[in-house]
Parts: structure tokens; C-alpha cells; sequence
């Protein structure tokens, strides 16, 4: 991959945290098509996480728990199709209506257990149940700052899901705590033609600090150095984050705006000595249940969290 296959958001983003050699190499393993070695990894995933945009052009992230089998990617890795009628579908979440609306659909296929993790991001139309992706980019990405844990749900597709529905603008004390007590979260962006992303965070509980003014402070940790996240938010600072309650099985979706933080001060080296922190301003907010029959465990904390927080 060469320079010129980044788009200019994170080429800017490479150059301000001085990777851009890093992230040349490192992009040689994004390609336009699934890699052939990862066709097996993609049909045994039951839990797929996506990010999508909505008519307004807000970003939002959700997850989604099917049975193994509900992932196919074609013959030629240049398509997948997702089979909703095997998916534990919760009404609310923004998805269902945004994938109606705008095509581009980012994508990250991550085993909680095994740590391994593949990102594909294409655009995608539904037929009937089956919602077909034609894949413009795909990578397999690191497994760093990932929690284990084990995801086991019978029958997703005629799986009980609760109808609760909490929304609103600010957020409460029971939106806080779930933040605060949280050890991960999956973050969705989009760049106008290069589509829409979404990826993993994760690191000890409370790494995610809730400021006033419906404001969370994020450290930004050493990943691949491609920046993609942080290279779409330099062009458009829409996001959506979504926050599993595995224990409480409640999911919280959140739209909101980013700035990021370069250079910054870090004497408890909370950052894992990048210095870059990332405040992401709270603009609206869904709180929903996750599937009655979801049983999730935690197994052990990612070996690499920093040790600051």
C-alpha cells in the first residue's frame, strides 16, 4: 500500500504523530478483497460490530450477536453477506434504519476470546434478509488492548430481546456509571468517499474519563499507526460509540462530535506514552438491552494495557 491509498484526514494524522513510515509498512496489509486466509476466521465469528451513518449524517456503532455461519463471504472475498434472520436484532438500535439510507457500512469481525480481529468496510444493499456487502477495503488488525471474554447465545435469531428504550441529550448517572466501570467500547467514523470505519478500544476500567459538559476524555493508545479513526474525524468529527454492559447485558449507542489532543501532557502515562487524548462531545444517546439469553465471561485483561490509568 502506498501513501497515496491513505486518504489526506490520515496522512495528516501520521504525519502529527510521526508514524508515517510505520503506517506505509503497515498498510501493505490492507487490500480491496478479504484475505484468502481469513475466509475460515469469518465464517466461524458470531459477533460482528458496525459503524453507520443516518440520514442526518450522524454516526452511530452497534453490535450485532449471530449463530457461526451467519457471516458467508463470496467465492472471489470481494463480497459478505450477513444473514439477519440468524442475528439477535434489538429494534432500536439505528442501524436497521441507516443501512436502508446510505450504503456505507464499516465493519469489524472481533473473537473476544481468541483476540484475533478483521476489519472489512464496503458499501452494502439488503436483499430480503440478507444484507450483501461489496467490500472496498479490508485489513486484519492487531489484538492489543483487547479484553477476553466468551460470548454464548443459543438460537440468535429467535433470541428474547428486551423493548426498553431510554434516550435523551445529556446523559444521567446510570449512563455514567456504565462508562466509567467500562473496560471497552467500539468507535464508528466515516469519510466521505472512503466509507465508513469502525474499531475496537479497550484498557483497564475507568480508562474512559466522563468530564462535565457531557464530555469523554479518551487516551489514545500505540496502535497500527494508519490512524484511520483519527484520519476521518480530521475531515468530519462525527462518531458513535457503543458501550456493551455484558454483566447488566445493556448496550449504550452514543452520537457525538471528537477533538483530538496532540502532544499532550501525561505524568500518570495513562496514554502508554503517545500523549494523544481524544474528548468526544455527547449529542445524543440510546440505552437498550442486549439479548435475555446473552451469556458473556470475563476472562483476563489484554497484556498490553498501559499502566497509568
Amino acid at each position: 500500500m502506498t501513501a497515496a491509498r491513505f486518504h489526506e484526514g490520515e496522512l495528516i494524522a501520521q504525519r502529527k504523530a510521526n508514524e508515517s513510515d510505520i503506517a506505509a509498512r503497515n498498510g501493505a496489509t490492507v487490500g480491496p478483497t478479504i484475505v484468502r486466509g481469513a475466509l475460515p476466521f469469518v465464517r466461524q465469528q458470531k459477533t460482528l460490530y458496525v459503524g453507520s451513518v443516518d440520514l442526518d449524517g450522524r454516526v452511530w456503532a452497534s453490535i450485532l450477536i449471530g449463530e457461526p455461519g451467519f457471516l458467508e463471504p463470496g467465492d472471489d472475498a470481494a463480497t459478505l453477506t450477513i444473514d439477519l434472520s440468524r442475528v439477535a436484532r434489538q429494534p432500536h438500535d439505528p442501524l436497521w434504519e441507516n443501512l436502508r439510507l446510505d450504503a456505507r457500512l464499516g465493519f469489524l469481525l472481533l473473537d473476544l476470546q481468541t483476540r484475533k480481529r478483521l476489519k472489512v468496510n464496503g458499501d452494502a444493499h439488503l436483499q430480503g434478509d440478507r444484507l450483501v456487502v461489496d467490500v472496498t477495503e479490508s485489513v486484519p488488525i492487531c489484538p492489543r488492548y483487547i479484553q477476553r471474554r466468551t460470548i454464548a447465545l443459543p438460537d440468535p435469531g429467535h433470541q428474547p430481546m428486551p423493548s426498553t428504550m431510554r434516550q435523551g441529550g445529556d446523559i444521567g448517572d446510570a449512563q455514567i456509571d456504565l462508562i466509567a466501570r467500562a473496560d471497552t467500547f467500539f468507535l464508528a467514523s466515516v469519510h466521505e468517499t472512503h466509507g465508513a470505519d469502525c474499531s475496537h478500544r479497550g484498557g483497564p476500567p475507568g480508562f474512559v474519563q466522563v468530564l462535565p459538559g457531557n464530555v469523554l476524555r479518551i487516551p489514545d493508545y500505540n496502535g497500527n499507526s494508519m490512524f484511520n479513526s483519527f484520519g476521518n474525524f480530521l475531515l468530519n468529527p462525527q462518531a458513535g460509540l457503543v458501550f456493551p454492559d455484558y454483566e447488566q447485558r445493556r448496550m449504550l449507542q452514543l452520537n457525538g462530535t471528537v477533538a483530538m489532543f496532540w502532544d499532550q501532557p501525561d505524568p500518570d502515562g495513562s496514554t502508554g506514552g503517545t500523549g494523544r487524548f481524544w474528548e468526544f462531545t455527547i449529542e445524543r444517546w440510546i440505552e437498550t438491552g442486549l439479548p435475555d439469553g446473552l451469556d458473556a465471561r470475563f476472562l483476563d485483561a489484554s497484556p498490553f494495557l498501559p499502566h497509568g490509568v
